[in-house]
């Protein structure tokens, strides 16, 4: 079952412990009034910034705005998940937590899946040691040059060619066979019994920042088609967020303000046992936003090592997209010779490796220079001004540049003007001319449209905020927002997938339990903020009536602009008849009927 932390133990948890003396097992305090005073851990403080009330057991940041209770101080010092920060805290303070189950009985919790996902670490690595099954894995692991220490040190194992080796050995150890289908490890049949997801693979366990299990890779050592196949996404487990390799290279990024990214398991065991501890990879996915956001907790600098193919040219394309819209130093530099990082490793050593980083290249300066010697055959003019446009409508594309403070925009403007030697005048213009160009063609309705998506999103965001405060509403809001993917601002979506979570499972509406969920930061941030705005607007149901009103309208409006459209599309096929047909048939089908959901 899923299951939540009650809001009385987090209580007995917060009024047995001092902030004061969690406090201060970090930062050095000294006594101003009634309040301390010390040094902010969470941005480069020259001055006591960070002010502790020991009364209302809350700290604050008077110069970076961190500030909050015990709990929202350890999930920021520590990068840990309001539940992990919970735990922490009950355990220093010697409470045992028992947690309230929900009526979601197929499910298992968050500290299951990753007991489930270990033992079946503790499985694999026995079979990878087997002096018979595991000898195909040995051998290939030896081939790539990687150490017996490394591959013990990052869990290296074998998922044997037999369908149910996994699946019967949880049988004798008496494992949730459920649990491990909903982490991915087993499958269901349809004539009852499981079957294993992995057969025949080298097997990465990839672990958290915690150094927890959450999922696997697998690369296949058969004829399989699919090379590499990863664990499906999880509570625990989200790919695009995931680092393979962060556990240990965590201290090391702290240290150096440095994080390299490589593509490959391999690769990053390769750096690590080169003496390159600083390097963690993707798990076979582009470099995501989500990657970079990770990072910056721990990094002021990222370096993207990839290959010089075609994949690698387009990994630059989305580099320099997440370098515009994340406001990052991100670095970007290839491979020479054809190599990938791990046989250049092998074959130059970890000093080479490191030279290689050191000679990184800006984000968008290596996109420059990608784009002038794909278009240039000769320093021409026209060469020149044909890599020119490509390099800006690049930029126009990814950039929001409106939405980006004005020494921000005046840093990126100015150097965009001296890669590409113009005026910076001159190519803000320019950026400012191809991005209308690229909001008309994306926009049908211009300013309407705008318009109509900032109502869309506003009414979300008010449904979100009633449903934080009032979960038990939830039943009204399904029926015209029967999925959180339904939500599709970015920053919305995440909150609505936690929110449908938490009241499919019947949660009784203590926010604590809904943060208890979360594994970002940055989400349990965005959830309190979105909660007190709902709870200082009041009247929740009816903002929730008139937010779903307000969506029943726009979904109304876009279905009939897709029916004139087709409309007009069959008219000049078909004539009038046609048109009057479709159209009559079409709305009886489509057009939503508020009646249904129940409003008012």
């Amino acid at each position: 079952m899923a299951s939540y932390i009650d809001e009385s133990q987090i209580q007995q948890i917060l009024n047995s412990i001092s902030i004061v003396e969690i406090v201060s097992q970090y930062v050095a305090l000294k006594p101003k009034g009634r309040e301390m005073v010390g040094l902010c851990p969470f941005h480069q403080d020259h001055k006591p910034s960070l002010y502790v009330n020991p009364s209302k057991q809350i700290f604050k940041c008077f110069s970076c705005g961190a500030g909050g209770d015990v709990i929202k101080f350890m999930m920021l010092k520590e990068l840990l998940s309001f539940s992990e920060a919970v735990q922490l805290l009950a355990d220093r303070a010697g409470i045992q937590i028992t947690q309230r189950q929900s009526p979601a009985a197929d499910n298992v919790d968050r500290n299951q899946m990753e007991q489930l996902n270990r033992w079946a670490a503790q499985h694999f690595r026995r079979m990878y040691d087997n002096p018979i099954t595991g000898k195909i894995a040995r051998d290939y692991v030896a081939s790539r040059g990687i150490s017996e220490e490394v591959s013990r040190r990052f869990g290296l194992g074998w998922a044997p060619e037999e369908w149910s080796c996994l699946a019967d050995a949880a049988r004798k150890d008496s494992q949730n066979m459920a649990g491990l289908t909903q982490v991915g490890l087993l499958i269901a049949k349809e004539q009852g019994g499981y079957y294993d997801r992995f057969r025949q693979r080298l097997m990465f366990p990839v672990l958290d920042a915690l150094g927890r299990v959450i999922a696997f890779g697998g690369r296949t050592l058969g004829d399989d088609p699919a090379k590499y196949l990863n664990s499906p996404e999880s509570p625990i487990f989200i790919k695009s967020r995931a680092l393979y390799g962060l556990h240990a290279a965590k201290d090391a990024i702290v240290k150096e303000r440095l994080a390299v990214i490589v593509e490959g398991y391999t690769d990053c065991l390769m750096a690590h046992q080169q003496g390159v501890k600083n390097v963690v990879a993707t798990l076979g996915t582009a470099l995501t936003a989500d990657h970079v956001r990770v990072l910056s907790r721990y990094a002021d600098r990222i370096v993207l090592v990839f290959d010089s193919d075609e994949a690698g040219q387009r990994a630059s394309d989305r580099a320099v997209e997440i370098f515009l819209s994340q406001n990052v130093e991100l670095r970007l530099t290839t491979v020479p010779e054809g190599k990938d990082p791990c046989d250049f490793l092998l074959l130059r050593g970890g000093e080479a490796f490191l030279d290689l980083i050191a000679r990184a290249t800006d984000a968008l300066e290596y996109k420059w220079k990608a784009t002038r010697q794909r278009v240039e055959q000769s320093d021409t003019i026209n060469g020149r001004k044909r890599a020119m446009e490509d390099f800006m409508a690049l930029v126009a594309r990814t950039s929001s540049l409106g939405n980006m403070d004005s020494i921000s925009r005046g840093f990126l403007i100015n150097h965009i003007a001296k890669l590409v030697a113009m005026p910076a005048e001159e190519v803000h213009q320019r950026i400012q001319q191809l991005q209308k160009k690229v909001s008309a063609r994306t926009q049908v309705r211009g300013t309407e449209d705008t318009s109509r998506e900032d109502s869309r999103s506003r009414s979300y965001r008010q449904i979100l905020e009633v449903l934080l405060n009032r979960p038990d509403l939830f039943p009204v809001v399904q029926p015209v927002l029967t999925q959180p993917n339904e939500i599709s601002h970015p920053d919305l979506f995440p909150v609505a997938q936690r929110l449908w979570q938490y009241c499919s499972q019947g949660g009784s509406g203590k926010l604590s339990e809904i943060l208890a969920g979360c594994e970002s930061v940055e989400l349990c941030n965005r959830m309190t903020d979105m909660s007190e705005e709902g709870a200082a607007r009041g009247n929740y149901e009816s903002t929730l009536a008139g937010a779903l009103r307000n969506l029943e309208r726009i979904k109304e409006e876009d279905v009939r602009r897709e029916v004139k459209q087709l409309v007009s599309s069959a008219s000049e096929k078909y004539g009038e008849d046609a048109e009057t047909a479709m159209l009559l048939d079409y709305q009886s089908k489509w057009v939503p009927d508020p009646r249904r959901v129940g409003l008012k």
